[in-house]
């Protein structure tokens, strides 16, 4: 008697399929009814079998299947629910060789958002379409058809869709075949290359294109709903210009055949790397540069560039297993912000990056961070490496190896690695193999010392006549474990700058003495501020940089300075009052990237305030960023566009922070005017007057505000007025954001960001808390699974004894097991941030009183 499907697990490794049976092609055929919000198909598997077998395991979830066969033979199937592998037995045992494994099999068109999934618009007449879309990664393919769902299991895939006439249909490749026949409409697509099951797309609805541009020999365009075609020049610019960069850069043409760019009304991640047809959120995809921010076509050129990367490093060379996940993606933000540097060097990316590297900071300096790469098990267990330590982190350790061997060196070791492994998986020491080829240089050992122990170091810089003395030691923000015994080292490439003597270092150990050529000029660690770590200078150097030194110091080591002074506040090592003392020295500063930083550190102060010196706040702050925005002044067609969004940013800090009346009145009319003629306004100064006025408005602004965001006719304006909801200063007008985040009107992918950016809410932030809590199987239940830990971020501001009790309660009884280390994490910061206020509140108080 044939064992059964449980028998047989308990012989099998609960989270890899069996190697001996492999998948060399997929012939795919789907027809589903949107109407319906259902599908059936079937798969014909070509499958090479090392040894001989007499059984087939494959994953399939969600699915019902209707018959099996092997070689043409009837096969009897099992399919385990829990371990979502369905278990094929042939008629007779399958020999050494190759064989075929026909499925037939329905399943649901889902509004999870994941697998085959809908997403719906509105259209021009009033009516909901529905569109059927896939999100596969990372082991959702299994729920749109039976495969081997992993992605070591690479393969050809040929997809056919049968759908209903007057539909459109794209997938991985272009369309080949087309025939139709009573009201429905066969369409056979191209052939992909070999290629992993989570790179599998497929999309069906009422669709439109746009024309397609030749890139170097590839068709591109940009598919979207209708009445949308006026927002696709920006992102079809981008794509164009990157698809051809990158080519230009790995030295390797384009795999596949052509590239579509897909913007769809609801998706739960950012957007994902299908080959050929690239899935965005709309508003990462479509956009106005007539009406939108700087910040906002940043982040469209920055999706599409990172998506674009990954058709090299991802598709054409693959993880072996999801340990490898993080590498997949840091090297594609790498990738994205070289690639947007080149097309808009205006932009400065490689700046602002500095921005988005603070993030990674600040996670990685608690206790309670992780490895960049560690052991995963399950595919479960990488869910939790979607997050800024990947991204942010991984991609910042890229950038200060390169920096180290020098871009052209590096640049050939990707392209080596690239060409090694064409169409085939690798583990993460391949890429450090490869640059170390071609470099000389000890990449590997500098490597593994990153990413596999968790945090970053603190360089400390002492100077005693000539020897400048470096020493490492982990930086943690909470002050007690800070202090306790450590033994961490890593392999840290410095590079210092003093006066006109440049060097760079490798510190490999506690402590390392280097000679200045001359002991009394200014001292720059992390010179060009690209390393990953953070500096603190003694009293003797830190006088130094002041003043000329200071203003001859590039922006981002300028940025460093102050984002390494918030961090030593949170982190006890300096007050608040002398972090206030230190941003007043900054009043002459230019440049949009240290504003920011500047900005930053003052929202994190405005926490600490109490009433009674709020007002002396807000003087500080006016008296600190009203001359910077006057020497701004307004704006002009010449200006540059950090110009523009340094005089935004400028606007929102005077207007809310500082609360200056004025800017508030100003920003009223700003707001009427862009909210009558869009236009007519700078769109930085738009979204900035967006800003202030909520922070400032009643209800009669609130619902200007919903109606905004009912009427837009761009994605980043809907998401402005959406924003904005959450930064009234009224208890009963957030609750009301909480209740309409809930509704049918706005869509599960931002319901759980606006929850969120209530929480936020420096004032009733607690009583978005207390709503969420009340309503969190409710939210849990309709919102992606991996939004639902982005949702509480916020909770780390809700720093009261009481608040902290609470949440920490709440999360024992109801805990969020996709993203247990990141939720660990975000209350770890809740109690950092509880520990400053409790320290510093009141002196700061003291301060700003009697200043």
């Amino acid at each position: 008697m044939a064992a059964s499907a449980h028998d047989l697990q308990d012989t099998l490794d609960p989270y890899r399929l069996p190697t001996t049976v492999r998948p060399s092609r997929y012939d795919v055929r789907l027809v589903p009814s949107i109407t319906d919000s259902a599908f059936t198909g079937t798969v014909a598997i070509q499958v090479d079998t090392g040894v001989a077998t007499d059984v087939l395991v494959l994953n399939a979830a969600e699915l019902t299947i209707s018959h099996c066969s092997v070689d043409g033979v009837d096969a009897t199937w099992e399919l385990d629910e829990e371990t979502e592998r369905l278990i094929v037995r042939p008629a007779t045992p399958i020999p050494a060789g190759h064989a075929k494994l026909v499925i037939g099999f329905a399943g649901i068109i889902n509004d999870k958002l994941r697998g085959f999934y809908r997403s719906t618009y509105t259209d021009a007449d009033g009516n909901e379409q529905v569109i059927a879309t896939t999100q596969m990664q990372a082991t959702d393919c299994r729920r749109a058809f039976p495969c081997w769902d992993e992605p070591e299991f690479k393969a050809v895939f040929g997809i056919t869709l049968d759908i209903a006439d007057g539909l459109t249909a794209i997938s991985n490749g272009p369309e080949i075949e087309r025939t139709s026949a009573d009201g429905r409409t066969v369409i056979r697509f191209a052939d992909t290359m070999v290629m992993s099951s989570y790179l599998v797309a497929f999309i069906v609805g009422h669709l439109e294109a746009t024309a397609p541009i030749d890139v170097d020999g590839t068709p591109m365009r940009v598919v979207h709903v209708p009445g949308k075609h006026d927002l696709t020049a920006f992102g079809l610019d981008v794509g164009s210009f990157c698809l051809a960069w990158f080519e230009e850069y790995y030295g390797i043409a384009y795999p596949g055949n052509k590239v579509d760019l897909a913007g769809l009304p609801d998706f739960a991640a950012g957007a994902m790397e299908n080959l050929g047809c690239i899935t965005f959120r709309e508003s990462l995809l479509l956009i106005d540069p007539a009406t939108s921010t700087q910040n906002e076509q940043q982040l469209v050129a920055d999706v599409v560039a990172h998506e674009l990367a990954h058709m090299w490093f991802g598709d054409l060379v693959t993880m072996r297993w999801w340990n490898g996940i993080w590498l997949n993606e840091a090297f594609a933000t790498f990738m994205e912000i070289a690639a947007c540097d080149a097309y808009r060097p205006d932009w400065e990316r490689w700046t602002s990056f500095g921005l988005e590297r603070s993030a990674a900071f600040d996670i990685d300096a608690l206790d309670s961070t992780r490895s960049v790469e560690f052991e995963v098990r399950s595919p479960a267990d990488c869910e939790g490496m979607f997050d800024v330590l990947t991204y942010q982190k991984g991609g910042a350790l890229l950038r200060m190896s390169e920096q180290y061997l020098g871009p052209a060196a590096f640049r050939e070791g990707v392209s080596h690695y690239l060409r090694v492994h064409a169409y085939k998986n690798t583990e993460t020491n391949d890429l450090w193999d490869a640059i170390e080829t071609t470099s000389g240089e000890p990449v590997r050992r500098i490597m593994d010392s990153w990413i596999w122990q968790p945090g970053f170091p603190l360089i400390s810089a002492s100077l005693d006549g000539a020897t400048l003395h470096l020493s490492q030691r982990r930086f943690l923000l909470d002050a007690a474990a800070a202090d306790a015994p450590q033994d961490q080292t890593w392999v840290v490439p410095i590079h210092i700058r003093a006066g006109d003597q440049e060097l760079v270092v490798l510190l490999d150990a506690e402590h390392l003495d280097v000679t200045l050529d001359d002991p009394e000029v200014p001292v720059v660690v992390n010179a060009g501020g690209h390393g990953f770590f953070r500096v603190a200078y003694d009293d003797t150097l830190r006088a130094r940089l002041d003043g000329d030194a200071l203003a001859s110091m590039s922006t981002l080591e300028r940025y460093s300075i102050v984002d390494d002074a918030w961090a030593a506040t949170v982190a006890g090592r300096l007050s608040a009052p002398e972090l206030l003392d230190l941003l007043d020295g900054f009043a002459a500063e230019h440049e949009h990237a240290v504003w920011q930083s500047i900005v930053l550190a003052l929202r994190g102060l405005n926490r600490l305030v109490g009433d009674g010196a709020r007002p002396a706040f807000e003087a500080r702050v006016r008296a600190l960023v009203a001359p910077a925005l006057d020497a701004v002044g307004e704006p002009s067609d010449d200006e540059s566009d950090l110009d523009g969004k340094l005089r935004g940013l400028l606007t929102a800090t005077l207007g809310v922070l500082g609360n200056d009346e004025a800017t508030v009145e100003r920003c009223r009319d700003l707001f009427d005017a862009a909210s009558g003629d869009p236009t007519s306004v700078d769109p930085e100064l738009t979204a900035a007057a967006t800003s202030v006025v909520a922070a400032h408005g009643s209800l009669d602004e609130y619902e200007r505000m919903q109606q905004g965001f009912l009427d837009a006719t761009t994605p980043q304006d809907q998401l402005r007025h959406l924003f904005a909801l959450a930064e009234f200063d009224d208890e009963e007008l957030i609750l009301r954001t909480c209740e309409f985040a809930m509704s049918d009107s706005v869509k599960t992918q931002n319901a759980p960001f606006l929850l969120r950016s209530a929480i936020a809410n420096r004032r009733h932030g607690p009583a978005a808390w207390t709503f969420l809590r009340q309503h969190w199987t409710e939210a849990t239940d309709s919102f992606p699974r991996n939004t639902i830990v982005r949702m509480v971020d916020s909770v780390k501001l809700l720093t009261t004894p009481e608040l902290v009790a609470d949440v920490t309660s709440f999360f024992a009884e109801h805990p969020i097991e996709q993203a247990a280390k990141t939720l660990d994490q975000i209350l770890e910061r809740l109690r950092i941030n509880a520990a400053l206020v409790e320290r510093d509140a009141e002196a700061l108080d003291a301060a700003l009183v009697d200043n």
